[in-house]
């Protein structure tokens, strides 16, 4: 009954809220593309590692993309060939690409700026999706500071080759990456870090920046010089939300002021879905991606599998997705969503709030007796803080355990989590969306390499994974990852909460507008308004 005047209480606190609201520019003329986003943390698509990627594909453009579907597109390249022994990759691109200052863009701008993500000065994210080429992992870690010595390299205008340390079978994916874009070497090295300035910024992509004020406003135009599909769209024009994206996103939508949305308030989900018109233009889209709650497993109590596993048993799961989403989120048992190859939701843990008590007894704290005091850190959106109070709740109620939450901005929470790769924390939520529809993104990028500093260790977890990665046979390679899931699971470092889902808001006048299952992003090149 306490758990159900909670919930109540929480719904009906979400419903008062009033957030501040930043209205957007106006409406242009034509071919006006309008929307809300929040403020990017990089313009420099080097270092995009968060939601700004949805802006910089606007702006530049990879090798290639995967589709939904698997099928490769290719987009800068021509072709890109692997060798009979897997370890050379040869890339020739258009040579009609250009740069929106009309200059080409050359196998040497591409060598330069894959060399640049892995540059340790510049401390990129992306690095990581680079590894496996032969010399970057000494490169990277500062081994050696010659970056002749990785194997990337432009043998003509427009030719790379690409040398792996191993044979890597998802080495294709990570080229497609929209992470994974060229850099006009002249302009870095003419403006430093002031080249993504509007008045510097030279890009590849469909559009070309030509405004923006900071925390304010991002204002895109067609690139003329871009050799891909022209888009019909002339302008973008991006304001950047105040408070809540969700709340602002809304506002604007339903006064005609923006023409797309890409998310909605939590307490507004349900009136959206009974609304006669915004029903009809709602967009709903089971992303490839997993919210959970993650425990730094470095140290005690959370390098204890007793107590992570009993801290899992003892979230209400159906309760969290009835609350953050009226439902529309799936509810998640396990940290790999369906889809992946190697993914099992069978190896989820069993027991109950009963299991749980017991778990967290024999770790040596009788009904929470002698728990030390820990903090739950959380961003200060996408439902996060009301996830932690339910988390906090549920621990208090179920465990007799107590949470300190602590919520951090956006842009200050991503820099402290990315802080934490030996700095010691309590715990956090975090969430991970497929970069691209491979088991090595998520065994490999996230939790061997370590993406959102768990800390995870074990050794049996990753003698499969090292099997796996260099594994040629796909049937062996995929039971080898279904062996680790298993592992993981029931290991428990990271404990699964709900999979991430898409509410998009589609003005009925726009055509074409397409979210990908992974990464959400929403290439406006192809989108037209039709009036």
């Amino acid at each position: 009954m306490r758990k159900k005047v909670f919930l109540a209480s929480m719904l009906a606190a979400l419903s008062s809220a009033a957030p501040t609201f930043l209205t957007p520019a106006a409406a242009g003329e034509g071919q006006t593309f309008r929307m809300i986003v929040q403020e990017p943390r990089f313009m420099d698509p080097n270092l995009v590692d968060d939601g700004g990627v949805a802006i910089q594909t606007q702006l530049f453009e990879p090798l290639a993309k995967i589709q939904n579907d698997g099928t490769l597109v290719y987009l800068q390249a021509n072709s890109i060939e692997r060798s009979s022994d897997g370890l050379t990759w040869t890339v020739k691109l258009k040579p009609e690409n250009k740069w929106s200052n009309g200059e080409p863009v050359t196998a040497k701008d591409w060598e330069y700026s894959l060399k640049r993500i892995l540059d340790p000065s510049i401390a990129s994210g992306n690095a990581q999706f680079l590894t496996e080429i032969k010399g970057a992992k000494a490169y990277n870690s500062g081994e050696t500071k010659d970056a002749s010595a990785v194997h990337i390299k432009a043998v003509d205008d427009f030719t790379l080759v690409i040398e792996t340390e191993r044979v890597a079978p998802s080495f294709l994916a990570k080229l497609a990456l929209p992470y994974i874009t060229p850099v006009p070497q002249a302009v870095v090295a003419q403006w430093g870090e002031r080249w993504t300035l509007p008045e510097h910024i030279v890009s590849n992509g469909p559009y070309k920046l030509v405004a923006r004020i900071n925390d304010q406003s991002i204002e895109m135009n067609v690139n003329p010089f871009y050799a891909g599909k022209k888009p019909t769209i002339d302008t973008i024009r991006m304001t950047v939300a105040s408070g809540d994206i969700c709340e602002a996103q809304l506002r604007a939508y339903e006064a005609e002021e923006i023409d797309f949305a890409t998310c909605i308030p939590v307490q507004d989900i349900q009136r959206v879905r009974q609304d006669a018109t915004l029903a009809k233009e709602l967009i709903t889209n089971l992303d490839s991606g997993t919210w959970w709650v993650q425990y730094d497993n470095s140290h005690a109590p959370w390098d204890n599998k007793d107590v992570r596993q009993a801290l899992s048993l003892a979230i209400d799961r159906n309760a969290l997705s009835s609350v953050i989403s009226d439902g529309t989120a799936a509810v998640a048992n396990t940290i790999v969503p369906p889809g992946i190859p190697g993914a099992n939701e069978d190896d989820a843990i069993k027991g109950n709030v009963e299991t749980a008590r017991e778990l967290l007894a024999k770790a040596g704290y009788p009904n929470g007796a002698g728990f030390p005091p820990f903090t739950l850190t959380v961003r200060d959106s996408a439902s996060q803080p009301i996830v932690a109070q339910l988390l906090q709740q549920m621990w208090s109620e179920n465990l007799g355990i107590n949470a300190t939450i602590n919520v951090m901005e956006l842009k200050a929470f991503a820099a402290w989590v990315n802080a934490r790769k030996n700095a010691p924390y309590d715990m956090i939520t975090a969430l991970w969306v497929s970069d691209y529809a491979d088991p090595e993104n998520w065994y490999g990028d996230l939790i061997t390499d370590d993406y959102r500093n768990s800390h995870f260790r074990n050794e049996d977890f990753a003698s499969l994974i090292k099997q796996a990665k260099v594994a040629t046979d796909e049937t062996q390679r995929i039971e080898t990852y279904r062996q680790a899931n298993k592992i993981f699971e029931e290991q428990q470092p990271m404990s699964a909460l709900y999979r991430e889902t898409s509410l998009w808001l589609v003005k009925p006048y726009v055509k074409n507008l397409w979210p990908d299952t992974t990464l959400r992003l929403y290439p406006i090149r192809d989108t037209e308004i039709v009036r």
